[in-house]
């Protein structure tokens, strides 16, 4: 890689990089709602785009690429037929999600792929990115990984005749894993919120997107009839709101909802309120520990509330325990210290591939 400051192209959905270092990055926004992004320097993807980012792809123009895989097929022939105005539709918003596929094709540039995305599995859609990639790092990413594969098309669809495939071989060492992490304004914004503890336990948000969230919202319920303090909110908060009952609660309840990683996990951290999680299903990524950073508590029978009265009995070590999560968020787990990590990792891998075709 060269000396300069380094020329990335960001391509998506969403974008972390062009945040990080806008002066380094160029992001071509792929969504259909381009207000989502009034606050971030963008080239919305169109027509006149896909010619230019081709062009410019195959002169070599950058130096790395990253890219939010879609979490759904470019086409999706069951939905297109059902009647002539919603295929027109869908094929408008789906010509958006082309500018992401651009990054498969083949070219000299190193990709590196992001999957934010809920589900554990790669998108079937995201097979070719994956393939082309040097490193895909996946937000909820199974401990064996051939899980994050398995059945995604249907030559994978048994677990022998994925785990010997080519595919698998040469890509299964690619997957990495990444945190959901926090903004930079959402760090700022927790780190003043240093209010007195009045509140046992804080929960925002709904009960009703995972089996494990209701039966442990029954257990809060429970614990409040018998007079805890617990404060439950159904949501509608704004994020000064949430961060301020976060920061008055001794810990904050954060379950798993459509996926494991959440990113309650790390601002309550950062608002000195430790995280009762679920189980982590995946591999992490400087994970917070449980015992020294946030709790983890089993989600059979009555696992929650035993965890609860045990760490609630004991505050001097919850004040300790919100520190140590606090710096350990603010280390490693804020969107910088992610894009630093992850364009490490990115230019090490690349770095070891160029010094292997030297060699040859």
């Amino acid at each position: 890689m060269p000396t300069r400051p380094l020329r990335i192209l960001e391509i998506g959905e969403f974008c972390l990089f062009k945040r990080s270092m806008p002066k380094e990055t160029t992001f071509v926004f792929t969504g259909s709602d381009p207000r989502r992004m009034a606050d971030v320097e963008h080239t919305p993807f169109g027509p006149a785009v896909l010619p230019r980012i081709l062009r410019s792809l195959k002169r070599g123009d950058w130096d790395i690429v990253f890219c939010f895989p879609p979490p759904r097929p470019l086409l999706d022939t069951r939905r297109v037929f059902r009647g002539l105005p919603a295929a027109i539709a869908r094929a408008l918003f789906r010509f958006r999600t082309l500018g992401t596929y651009v990054a498969s094709s083949r070219f000299p540039t190193p990709l590196v792929v992001l999957d934010f995305n809920d589900m554990s599995t790669v998108p079937r859609s995201a097979l070719k990115l994956l393939d082309r990639s040097i490193v895909y790092f996946k937000r909820e990413l199974p401990f064996d990984l051939a899980k994050a594969l398995y059945d995604v098309a249907p030559r994978y669809h048994t677990h022998k005749r994925l785990i010997s495939s080519r595919f698998f071989r040469r890509n299964v060492d690619k997957l990495q894993p990444i945190s959901l992490g926090v903004s930079e304004e959402t760090a700022r914004v927790a780190l003043t919120m240093r209010c007195e503890k009045s509140v046992d336990i804080f929960f925002a948000g709904s009960p009703n997107n995972s089996v494990i969230r209701q039966r442990g919202y029954a257990q809060l319920q429970a614990l409040a009839a018998t007079g805890w303090s617990v404060d439950i909110s159904p949501g509608g908060l704004t994020k000064a709101e949430y961060l301020e009952r976060c920061a008055r609660a001794w810990v904050t309840w954060s379950p798993e909802g459509y996926g494991w990683e959440c990113f309650r996990h790390y601002e309550a951290s950062l608002c000195l309120s430790v995280p009762i999680i679920s189980p982590p299903p995946i591999c992490r990524y400087q994970p917070l520990l449980d015992d020294v950073h946030a709790y983890f508590y089993p989600v059979e029978g009555n696992g929650l509330t035993e965890v609860l009265t045990r760490a609630l009995a004991n505050k001097s070590k919850l004040a300790k325990m919100a520190q140590d999560a606090c710096q350990h968020v603010l280390l490693h787990h804020t969107h910088d210290r992610l894009c630093e990590h992850m364009l490490e990792i990115a230019l090490s891998t690349h770095a070891r591939a160029d010094a292997r075709d030297a060699a040859r």
